[in-house]
């Protein structure tokens, strides 16, 4: 994408790149809309707060993968 958008038009197509790191449940499945096994954040905001939310998804980097136990991440 990047050497086509800079071919293409001569310049970058974007300026940053978010990597983050894979999500799964309890069975080692990705989370899915479609499977119907994510965890809603409001419910785990309320039940451990905003900053322990924030916490946990800025804590993964990109490559790892966070297995999620009962809306508790390892």
């Amino acid at each position: 994408m990047v050497m086509m958008g800079t071919e293409f038009t001569g310049t970058l197509p974007f300026s940053y790149v978010y990597l983050h790191g894979l999500i799964r449940d309890s069975q080692g499945r990705k989370m899915s809309k479609t499977l119907g096994n994510v965890i809603d954040p409001i419910d785990t905001i309320k039940e451990f707060g905003t900053d322990a939310l924030r916490f946990t998804l800025a804590l993964g980097t990109a490559g790892q993968v966070c297995l999620v136990l009962q809306a508790i991440c390892w």
